[in-house]
């Protein structure tokens, strides 16, 4: 049997110019969503393994603590 784990889901919209745009509030993993890749593709500052979504792209990135890596949901398996 396989158990998906339970993610506190957080939705930001276009911030006024915060010093981070993740929130850090939420709780370990979280899963924001971000109309724009822009928003947080530059952000270094982000909880290791956040994941993100950016509904411009429809495409899920993860932050390792050095880099975000991309997960492409268009394949099939």
């Amino acid at each position: 049997m396989f158990v998906l784990p339970t993610f506190g889901l957080g939705v930001i919209a276009s911030p006024t110019v915060p010093t981070s745009v993740f929130d850090d509030t939420l709780t370990f993993p979280t899963i924001q969503v971000f109309d724009n890749e822009s928003e947080f593709i530059d952000q270094t500052d982000a909880p290791d393994y956040t994941i993100v979504h950016a509904k411009d792209t429809d495409k899920l990135y993860v932050w390792t603590g050095s880099a975000w890596y991309l997960y492409n949901n268009d394949s099939t398996v």
